[in-house]
């Protein structure tokens, strides 16, 4: 195969020049120069590839933040047990960003600053719309876990994600609660730090509720810090007597709420949304959120050997059981991970994701739009014996 040109000319600049001797010597010195350019080193292709995890391990929404994270680690585990991405390990740089937007943006620039080649996270909307606009003026690709808000859909930007934003599970709570269980008006607890979130989802809720002829008889917002009176809250919400009270805030929260509101009125009818669908809503809100209504993106009962295989594993690694935020950290890695090794010659990753559209998951294909944002159904569930079921 013919040398490249300069390759070549520095081969042929090697041939002793009698007459002009500096000159014999300044092509030697050009020709090393050009030699060690026309091929990578083994040691600069073998550089492992340094990915970025940026979730909440030690705020109010940790329990998300956690599974999120360990789902990411799994994926990126096993990839590099099967030999890694055309040779390279991955690394992972982890932060936690507190579930606060200072601290937040400052272990994104940290990671912007540490240069790595693509980052996951954050798991809620409140900090994706903060770290967003950083990891697309830096030119890094940022895959979300799951935040949902439809605030972030429809950007050409760096923030992807594989989850859908247009609350399929407040139309199916607005559903259940009027066609299965004949309630027409509800009272709302919603929770302001993670507005970005809660209030599109209210929106949405109230209007699949109010075609379904139900409507929101009064609305409590509330901001949680160290001084919350949970009891105080869950007393406004019942003072009108509703037969259903919808909770639209975190895990904890939620639990915490629940175990009020159950307290003044152990037959009221809860709902919340897919983001309080985690294992800290069981181990927090104990017998409190029996029969709480809810959503998940995932079925976790699933028998397929795909998907046990993968509980097998997390459970092992871990030591916990999967819930919805794990399933859909590993889901998002392997969408990144499958960009990252498919992508062609001077292709970003988000080039990449955009070219492929198409991926492979644990249950239903990933499809993302021409902005990256993903479609996913969800299902709607039940708390029955401590467990989340299937509400159909």
């Amino acid at each position: 195969m013919p040398l490249p040109l300069p390759c070549a000319l520095a081969l042929r600049a090697r041939r002793p020049i009698r007459r002009q001797p500096l000159v014999a010597g300044l092509c030697l010195l050009l020709a090393s120069l050009w030699l060690s350019g026309c091929e990578p080193s083994a040691e600069q292709a073998l550089q492992p590839i340094r990915l970025g995890v940026i979730v909440d391990t030690s705020g109010p929404t940790s329990s998300l933040g956690i599974a999120g994270r360990n789902g990411m680690q799994l994926a990126v585990e096993q990839t590099n047990t099967a030999g890694g991405i055309h040779g390279r390990q991955i690394e992972l740089l982890q932060r936690d960003d507190g579930f606060n937007p200072q601290q937040a943006s400052q272990a994104a620039s940290e990671l912007i600053k540490a240069k790595v080649d693509a980052a996951f996270g954050p798991m809620t909307s409140l900090i994706a719309e903060q770290l967003a606009p950083q990891f697309t003026e830096a030119g890094i690709l940022l895959m979300g876990g799951t935040p949902l808000s439809p605030l972030l859909a429809g950007r050409d930007d760096q923030f992807f994600r594989i989850l859908s934003h247009t609350s399929p599970d407040a139309l199916g709570i607005a559903r259940h609660l009027q066609q299965q269980l004949g309630i027409g008006q509800v009272t709302v607890l919603i929770e302001e730090s993670n507005h970005t979130f809660t209030r599109p989802w209210l929106a949405d809720f109230q209007r699949y509720f109010a075609a379904e002829g139900g409507s929101i008889g009064q609305t409590i917002a509330f901001t949680r810090n160290a001084q919350t009176d949970f009891a105080a809250l869950a007393r406004q919400a019942l003072a009108s007597q509703p037969r259903a009270v919808i909770l639209i805030s975190n895990a904890l929260d939620t639990a915490l709420l629940a175990t009020q509101l159950r307290q003044q009125n152990p037959q009221l009818v809860l709902a919340t949304p897919a983001w309080a669908a985690a294992d800290a809503l069981l181990e927090m809100g104990g017998r409190a959120v029996e029969g709480v209504i809810t959503g998940q993106a995932y079925d976790l009962s699933d028998q397929s050997p795909a998907f046990l295989a993968f509980k097998q594993a997390y459970q092992q690694r871990f030591g916990q059981p999967v819930d919805t935020a794990a399933v859909t950290a590993y889901n998002a890695t392997q969408v990144l991970l499958t960009a990252l090794r498919e992508r062609q010659p001077q292709e970003s990753p988000k080039q990449a994701l955009l070219r492929i559209r198409h991926f492979a998951s644990l249950q239903q294909p990933i499809d993302l739009d021409q902005f990256g944002d993903g479609a996913s159904r969800f299902y709607l569930m039940v708390v029955r014996q401590g467990r989340f079921v299937n509400a159909e």
